[in-house]
């Protein structure tokens, strides 16, 4: 904060703490001169071991939950400390409540005039610089220049003390009581483990110590998401569940109410973490949300790889693994929800996270698993983006050289499938190893981006044939969608109680639909595998839902159980098709607008039913 604002950083001793900052020239000072600038008190010179999660240094001046504080600009150049305990704090910066100002990437085609400016600016004595920080000095010319501003956080007129969120948070843990941290645990085990947002034991210290700085609408969407794997827990078991949608709309609250106020880092955590919360119910609103994070983090910087960056190894890690987070949502949302991509590929140059990303060194093997898996899942998401953008391309000119042919998107996935280990290997072609955190998600993700292709396999097929039984890639999608039924068959409880993308359940009935597509194109109800198929997904789904609650069904239940009822009971009946092998809405005694609504968000699908 000092290097911000161009001010002598002091470090008073021990036996001095009424000394106070020594005299600047006012033309060194910041803008705002009124905000009062607390004294970092020097550590203890045998400080203990303090885990490195993302919460700034707390100032002298911060107590409570008053939200005066102040963070430093982010990232920023952390000169070598001999103060471990200082260095550990400094990098505590991504959970915690926002200050008075943040950290904001210049546009890179002014961050050359710094140059220059600084360069005039360094000759004059007492000169106030320009609150610009190069994330790396020496860096030539090679790539784009990043650079970061420092800007007010919060709208003309608004108070710090303005909290919503510190209502909305007292109130639900309220609802909590004394099972809070508990609640925290689950989230812990079952979550984070599988979508990487916090270093568990660093959150975990903060939480026990230092709560009161972490972020409230972070915390609020940390209960609510946790709140869905209630029942594995044996000792929540017994006590009554709070009203799941209802601690939602708090934490949603709190969230809105942030991203008002002060977003910064730990809004763009949070928003990951309700984006990826259960059960959802909110298209619109989940949609909004990536939209907003993805907006969020690229004003944050978090679309520009900090490898060569003057900061730790562990801000490094935390900016990649974040960015990999919100890629994914923007991902898997626009597959599931029918819309294009947010994000493109010449926006960033992130490197895929590694497993020192995710995993302290002394994570246990179940731990490395999961980010075994995690890292090959940002990689299939990466393959998937390039189907989404042959999904959605309308322009005549498309930015980047599309693979038009089917082989070539084929070869897309096979290059992925070849680089994965033998471990993820085995869950992906064999559908082994499922109980491994995360491993069933990660299958069924696979599956789907598998569906995906095949679907536009046989798209670009039908361009030379007017009947799309007849092209080889109509079976080999009804196949994909076969294995994804298989896959929920012989889900066990312990895979249906732990992790998984909500989006996926749009999944469940893309598979469910083409299936009945399939069915009824072959035009015999008595032998016909894909309506069997079909009925035994909807069997499946709802006894998932019953016995375990597994809200992922919901969807593909509510749009697909009815039309599979429907064609159920015409398995005795006969003279029931048209000459196209198609049965008629009279036929199944169903309103047309069922099937227009079957097929609203599922890319390809438009062409299910031709009714």
């Amino acid at each position: 904060m000092c290097l911000a604002h161009g001010t002598a950083c002091i470090f008073p001793q021990p036996d001095e703490p009424s000394q106070r900052r020594h005299p600047v020239s006012p033309r060194r000072l910041a803008p705002k001169t009124r905000h009062a600038r607390a004294t970092y008190p020097r550590p203890n010179p045998q400080p203990q071991s303090i885990p490195q999660v993302i919460v700034p240094l707390p100032t002298a001046h911060t107590e409570t939950r008053t939200h005066q504080r102040t963070e430093p600009p982010y990232p920023t150049q952390y000169p070598e400390s001999p103060y471990p305990e200082t260095e550990a704090l400094s990098n505590l910066a991504g959970v915690t409540d926002t200050g008075e100002n943040s950290s904001h990437i210049v546009s890179p085609a002014v961050a050359e005039d710094s140059d220059v400016l600084e360069s005039y600016l360094s000759t004059i004595p007492d000169a106030r610089r320009r609150c610009l920080i190069r994330t790396n000095p020496n860096s030539h010319r090679s790539v784009r220049p990043v650079l970061f501003n420092t800007i007010p956080r919060r709208p003309l007129g608004v108070c710090s003390n303005q909290s919503l969120p510190a209502m909305k948070c007292e109130l639900v843990e309220k609802f909590l009581e004394t099972v809070a941290g508990d609640v925290v645990e689950l989230f812990f085990q079952y979550a984070n483990v599988c979508f990487p947002v916090f270093d568990e034991a660093s959150f975990l210290n903060v939480y026990s110590t230092h709560k009161e700085k972490i972020s409230l609408a972070l915390l609020c969407n940390l209960y609510a998401n946790a709140l869905v794997y209630w029942d594995n827990s044996p000792r929540l078991r017994s006590i009554r569940c709070p009203d799941i949608r209802y601690i939602w709309n708090l934490a949603n609250e709190a969230l809105h109410s942030e991203l008002f106020l002060s977003p910064g880092i730990s809004t763009v955590m949070a928003m990951i973490i309700n984006v990826c919360g259960r059960p959802s119910t909110s298209i619109f609103g989940n949609g909004g949300m990536v939209g907003t994070a993805v907006a969020l983090s690229n004003a944050l910087g978090l679309n520009r790889d900090p490898s060569s960056w003057s900061i730790s190894s562990v801000e490094k890690g935390f900016r990649v693994r974040i960015w990999w987070l919100v890629v994914l949502h923007d991902r898997w949302c626009s597959l599931a929800y029918g819309t294009p991509l947010q994000i493109h590929r010449a926006q960033y140059d992130v490197p895929f996270p590694t497993t020192g990303d995710i995993c302290p060194p002394s994570a246990s093997q179940s731990q490395i698993a999961a980010a075994s898996i995690f890292i090959a899942l940002t990689k299939l998401t990466e393959v998937l983006s390039r189907y989404l953008e042959h999904v959605y391309n309308v322009s005549k000119t498309p930015p980047y050289p599309a693979e038009t042919s089917p082989m070539a998107l084929e070869q897309l996935l096979a290059d992925w499938e070849e680089s994965l280990s033998d471990d993820t290997r085995r869950i992906v072609l064999r559908g082994t190893h499922l109980p491994a955190p995360g491993a069933a998600n990660f299958r069924l993700a696979y599956l789907a981006v598998k569906l995906l292709l095949r679907r536009i396999q046989l798209d670009l097929d039908l361009q030379q044939l007017e009947d799309d039984t007849s092209s080889p890639y109509f079976t080999q999608a009804q196949r994909a969608a076969e294995e994804i039924v298989h896959l929920i068959q012989e889900l066990e409880e312990s895979q249906l109680r732990g992790f998984w993308i909500p989006v996926h359940s749009f999944s469940l009935t893309s598979a469910t639909t083409f299936l009945l597509r399939s069915g009824l194109r072959k035009g015999n109800l008595t032998a016909n595998a894909p309506l069997k198929i079909a009925k035994d997904m909807i069997t499946a789904l709802q006894s998932h839902h019953e016995r375990f609650g597994w809200d992922l069904a919901d969807n593909c239940l509510a749009n697909c159980s009815e039309l599979v009822e429907k064609i159920g009971s015409l398995e005795n009946e006969t003279n029931v098709f048209s000459p196209t092998g198609l049965p008629s809405p009279g036929d199944l005694d169903l309103n047309p607008s069922v099937l227009d609504d079957l097929f609203i968000g599922f890319t390809g699908l438009a062409d299910g039913f031709e009714i």
